[in-house]
């Protein structure tokens, strides 16, 4: 991957902040400089999507695709797998407020769209959503920090009225495959009725694909809001 996806800001705003707020990798904690994202160290340990993540699904290919269950979706790029590094990357993102990872990996889905060449068919994207007491205890979601990340020099733009979530008190990683499809189809939910999408190919962004589960309640919701089709795009998959 392009090491030019490490370059931050290098404005003097950025370099004023610094002092306050000292830049850090969110991979390893370590003070970096104003201007970058990680350092390079890190950045070269991240496992990015090779020849074995499938473009449909999102997952590898071995053993893990999920085309046989036939997902809501049409396509899914990942840009790296979810394991070494990349889990401290997503962890300081979720929890540690540390967005660069944010920058580093939006910025890399959209080389991956854009690759698959499918990044100037999209109409809009649409983050996956928290529920309203999640997002005001974290402060941000991280899906849409994402999207604005890979949105960024393109006109496409980036929806949050679409999809909502309800709040539960499970975690969904806690659960089984089985029981994390019956939650997802639980707790996402449009308030929108009739097709205001019609025709569209909307984007669909979240930081891990796990089972599919999600981005499978979230697409199908869309497409009942009339998207043509819906691409899909993950931070890391497992």
């Amino acid at each position: 991957m392009d090491g030019s996806i490490i370059r931050g800001d290098s404005s003097l705003k950025s370099y004023v902040l610094d002092f306050l707020f000292p830049n850090r990798c969110p991979f390893c904690g370590g003070f970096i400089p104003y201007n970058v994202l990680c350092c390079e160290e890190c950045f070269s340990e991240i496992l990015w999507a090779d020849g074995n993540i499938c473009r449909k699904c999102g997952k590898p290919k071995r053993p893990h695709c999920l085309c046989n269950e036939s997902p809501e979706y049409s396509l899914c790029a990942s840009a790296a797998y979810y394991s070494g590094i990349v889990k401290e990357g997503i962890y300081s993102l979720k929890f540690k407020n540390n967005l660069n990872a944010a920058a580093i990996f939006g910025r890399a889905l959209k080389d991956e769209l854009s690759e698959m060449d499918v990044l100037f068919s999209i109409d809009l994207a649409v983050p996956v959503p928290m529920s309203p007491k999640q997002k005001r205890t974290r402060g941000y979601n991280q899906a849409e920090e994402l999207a604005k990340y890979l949105t960024e020099g393109t006109d496409i733009p980036v929806r949050t009225d679409l999809i909502q979530r309800r709040f539960s008190k499970t975690a969904q990683h806690t659960l089984s495959e089985e029981d994390r499809k019956r939650e997802a189809g639980k707790i996402y939910y449009t308030k929108l009725n009739g097709t205001p999408l019609s025709g569209m190919t909307v984007l669909l962004i979240d930081d891990v694909l796990t089972t599919g589960s999600t981005l499978n309640a979230c697409s199908e919701l869309l497409l009942q809001l009339g998207a043509e089709r819906v691409i899909c795009a993950a931070a890391a998959t497992v």
